[in-house]
């Protein structure tokens, strides 16, 4: 028995008996076909294992390290000898930089000539596209992983089959706008190499700014052989820098940039090189102390768990949160592009081989026989469009997520990572459709710091402390005011140190036109002398255009400050100064000559003569009530609005009184009418009630702080008030501007109401509470707000914006400005509100109760007097002594309740001057006149003697009368 190559054993027989011999036959025809069989699968078998695809790869000189990445990846792919089904064989041609076109088109001709199918390569060190044209006219697939020219339009019909792994140029600009745009920069400068040519494709969003923004974006070139210091001198002071440069270039151009501020704490400087962590910059920060720049860089997102085979990414890599260093050469993100190419070619042609396993040879193709119009590879064309078509998208076999491509070969769908290059631990992620998500990363440990917090002296939010000073004290502890308790408070809940640097110039912050400086505070912060500035600062459009702001803590309004007069007391004739004294005077004189007049008229008047006795048809004698008293006592209730029981009855007195009451009436009532207004002083307030009745009158002239946020109110509204308030403060002379609040507030105290001062209404509470002699006039307009200031895009904004909310919530904000508005030694006169009801003081009217009290005071007097002359003339009569009939009489009238009053014989007619007239007469007829006498102070028992006493004598005298009346 002998065996085969493939295995397959014969056997030869040569001594079988004769009638085996047909059986033999047979049975060898069998074995034949089954030996041809074994031998066709065993070379299927054999082929199968065996199959190797050629792909070819240009590397120069000094990419040693790419090569050793792409023959490992190849490796990887292969894998085992005993697993493998298909096995791709590199063959591999280096270059020289000085290798031209020409050289190139060589190459890639050989590689074909050599039946690969697919090229890689080269990087973008080549000058020249030839190798894409090559492949295009063979058929052959061409693969980048480097950044190349995209060209123009009409070159692209030239590149059907190349496809490049490196993210399309015009995708890439997006993604740094966008990430510019999340940083909130309003103002920044645009820094890139000049000999590069690709970079104003990688920055054209960002350059389209300056077009529409020339002012707050700028652009700066420089070349490799530059004195990099004229360049940052030029752009000293900027805070927000774009950085577009080669990595071996970083470090000499962020050294040169350190005696011009760049690299000082809080500035931000964006790296765009997506290869920015192959430098060495964590070196550069530890050697220089004064290097505390914000930094933050872009690279490709790449899988978080590298192939096992691959090198670590970069000096330094991430792991669970924890960084770890490596002294191995770095891993720039071409080996992760030449990786994700050789992956991305693998699977296309085993999905390919799936489909037509019959079509996959390679061809012999000469350059010479495309060009002239040959046979061109058709399965290349077809693994083109495979490989255009593949979606990243959940594949770990790529490192670099998403995998997708547009029709022109670009890759258009890819993650950008902003991260920290100094420590490499990752921020945010940038996703195509332009959104970006901020990673949960633990803030890493700074070195200790203190903040430098800006401000002006200006109470209450930062002035002095007097005992601190008198106890020789520093530091922070020498000031005082509602500014550094909110400090406090605010590094209390944050955690951070700070110090307060006070500017010199006492200066908010107002940019010159001519030198395009800012002065105050606000150009402390852009000069980097401080890292936040507070007090009463105002957020307008300009600083925002500078600084950045927290959330305000303080809202508030312009009103305007005015001088009030003191408060003086009310004299007791307070209640007359409605009226002059004239008035008083001719209101006097014409009631007594109204009281005389009307006398007159009435005597003169038939109609006012009457019958003192109206059962008497044949009267004796007429009689005229008006006499002096009831005239006068007449018009003086008239004017008083009282009633009067007496009426006239003609018709000329009747036209008299009635003049009187319209009279009275219109005296009465513009008496009341500004009786209230007179006591409350509220008409001494004025005519100006706002800004519109200020501009609108030049004696009282008015002004606020030059170039501060209330002038720029004025000078940028296009309201007409404004505009007019405005003028007249530029055409006061002297000039109506001051410096600050404290000179505004001097100036409207000396001038005692002849100058008035705009400010913001905080300020003016407080100095209103400080001061009794000023007042606020007005409603408040032009809202406003007080905030942080801090510089653009400082981390630590954010963290102040949160405590400002949250003492907010608590309330403190609210007792700080009570603590420090409030004076609890003011006793400041409080004026009523003017649009209320005044109510008036016993202050106010105590002259009028004063009158009453003198007057009823008067009439007692009068009345005791007339008592005690009654009581003498009663002791005369009785013959009792003075102190007998003063008890008697003072009895009688204590006893309230008796309201009866007899006449008895010998009453005084001037006890009964109060009886009614008529009843009175009938007395008279029936009491003779020399016993006529009321008796007071009579008991009851007194009065029944008295009466039966002079009963006869009454009699007889009545009969007597009757005689004499029958002899008539």
């Amino acid at each position: 028995m002998k065996a085969n190559c493939f295995g397959i054993s014969s056997v030869h027989s040569v001594h079988w008996p004769q009638m085996f011999v047909g059986y033999s036959r047979a049975a060898g025809m069998w074995q034949r076909i089954l030996v041809l069989l074994c031998m066709w699968s065993a070379f299927l078998v054999c082929r199968s294992r065996g199959q190797q695809i050629n792909i070819g790869a240009f590397f120069y000189d000094d990419e040693l390290e790419l090569e050793k990445e792409f023959m490992t990846v190849v490796n990887a792919i292969n894998g085992p000898e005993s697993e493998q089904t298909v096995r791709f064989y590199p063959l591999i041609k280096r270059l020289k930089p000085e290798d031209g076109s020409v050289a190139l088109q060589e190459q890639a001709c050989d590689l074909i000539d050599n039946g690969v199918a697919a090229i890689f390569g080269p990087s973008s060190k080549a000058a020249s596209d030839i190798v894409a044209l090559v492949c295009n006219s063979t058929g052959i697939p061409h693969i980048e992983f480097d950044i190349s020219d995209e060209g123009i339009q009409a070159e692209k019909p030239n590149h059907q089959l190349t496809l490049n792994l490196y993210p399309a140029q015009a995708i890439l600009s997006k993604a740094y706008a966008d990430i510019v745009q999340n940083f909130g920069w309003r103002k920044f400068t645009i820094v890139y190499d000049a000999d590069d040519a690709k970079a104003a494709a990688r920055l054209q969003d960002l350059l389209q700014l300056r077009e529409v923004h020339n002012d707050v974006v700028r652009v700066r070139k420089f070349q490799k052989d530059d004195d990099f210091r004229v360049m940052w001198k030029s752009i000293r002071g900027e805070r927000r820098v774009v950085l577009d440069c080669e990595p071996s270039m970083l470090v000499d151009l962020l050294n040169s940039s350190t005696e011009f501020g760049l690299t000082g704490q809080y500035n931000h400087i964006f790296l765009t090189n997506l290869e920015t962590y192959t430098d060495h910059l964590e070196e550069l920060a530890a050697d220089n102390e004064t290097f505390a720049v914000n930094m933050t860089a872009a690279r490709l997102l790449v899988t978080p768990d590298p192939p096992p085979y691959s090198l670590p990414y970069g000096y330094v890599t991430q792991r669970d949160s924890i960084v770890y260093e490596s002294n191995d050469p770095p891993r720039t993100l071409l080996h992760d592009l030449i990786h994700d190419a050789l992956q991305l070619f693998a699977q296309s042609w085993r999905n390919a081989s799936f489909f037509y396993p019959d079509r996959m040879a390679v061809p012999r193709i000469t350059c010479d026989f495309a060009a002239s119009g040959g046979r061109t590879w058709a399965m290349g064309r077809y693994l083109a469009r495979l490989m255009k078509g593949t979606s990243g998208v959940n594949n770990t076999n790529f490192r670099t997520s998403i995998l997708q491509f547009d029709d022109d070969g670009q890759r258009i769908t890819f993650n950008i990572e902003v991260y920290d290059p100094l420590d490499g631990i990752g921020m945010a992620i940038w996703d195509p459709r332009g959104q970006i998500t901020q990673l949960n990363v633990d803030v890493k440990v700074q070195k200790k710091m203190i903040y430098r917090v800006a401000t002006r002296i200006g109470p209450p939010y930062f002035s002095y402390n007097d005992t601190a000073r008198e106890l020789n004290l520093t530091g922070n502890a020498l000031y005082q005011g509602y500014a550094v308790d909110l400090i406090d408070a605010i590094a209390r809940y944050v955690g951070f140190e700070y110090e307060f640097v006070p500017v010199a110039d006492q200066q908010y912050g107002k940019l010159d036109k001519e030198t395009k400086q800012w002065n105050g505070i606000i150009g402390e912060i852009i000069n980097n002398d401080a890292h936040m500035g507070i007090c009463d600062l105002t957020i307008t459009q300009a600083r925002k255009t500078a600084v950045d702001f927290t959330v305000p803590f303080m809202q508030l309004g312009v009103s305007i400050l005015a001088y009030k007069s003191p408060h003086v007391e009310k004299t007791l004739n307070a209640y007359l100064d409605p009226f002059g004294g004239k008035v008083w005077i001719w209101i006097l004189i014409s009631v007594l000559v109204m009281t005389i007049l009307k006398t007159i008229v009435a005597r003169i008047s038939k109609m006012d003569w009457e019958n003192p006795h109206p059962c008497n048809r044949d009267p004796e004698v007429l009689e005229n009530q008006w006499h002096i008293h009831n005239t006068g006592w007449l018009t003086v209730a008239s004017i008083m609005t009282a009633g009067c029981d007496i009426l006239p009855r003609s018709p000329q007195v009747r036209m008299f009184e009635a003049t009187w009451w319209i009279f009275a009436i219109i005296i009465a009532n513009s008496y009341t009418a500004n009786l209230a207004a007179f006591l409350t002083s509220s008409n001494m307030k004025g005519s100006i009630t706002n800004l519109k009745d200020l501009s609108g009158q030049k004696k009282v002239k008015f002004g606020t702080i030059y170039g501060g946020s209330t002038y720029n109110l004025l000078a940028e509204s296009n309201e007409t008030v404004y505009r007019l308030a405005f003028n007249l403060m530029n055409n006061d002379d002297p000039s109506a501007y001051t410096k600050d609040n404290l000179e505004g507030v001097d100036r409207v105290r000396k001038n005692r109401g002849d100058y008035m001062f705009l400010m913001e209404t905080t300020t003016l509470e407080y100095h209103r509470e400080q001061n009794c002699d000023l007042r606020s006039v007005g409603e408040k307009f032009g809202e406003k707000h007080y905030a942080i200031a801090v510089p653009f895009g400082a981390e630590y904004r954010s963290n102040l914006s949160v405590a400002i909310l949250k003492l907010s919530e608590r309330g403190e904000l609210y007792d700080l400005k009570q603590k420090w508005w409030k004076n609890p030694n003011a006793s400041c006169f409080e004026e009523p509100d003017p649009d209320a009801t005044p109510d008036m003081t016993f202050g106010e009217l105590r002259g009028i109760f004063y009158t009453l009290y003198a007057g009823i005071l008067i009439a007692f007097l009068i009345g005791i007097t007339e008592f005690l002359l009654y009581v003498q003339q009663v002791a005369l009569e009785e013959r009792l002594s003075f102190k007998e009939a003063f008890k008697k009489e003072i009895r009688f009238v204590l006893c309230v309740w008796n309201n009866r009053k007899p006449i008895v014989a010998g009453t005084p007619l001037s006890s009964v001057r109060t009886t009614p007239r008529r009843s009175l007469d009938k007395s008279l007829d029936r009491t003779p006149k020399s016993s006529r006498r009321v008796v007071i102070g009579r008991s009851s028992e007194e009065m029944r003697e008295m009466a039966q006493g002079s009963g006869s004598s009454s009699g007889s005298n009545n009969a007597g009368r009757e005689q004499k009346e029958a002899r008539v």
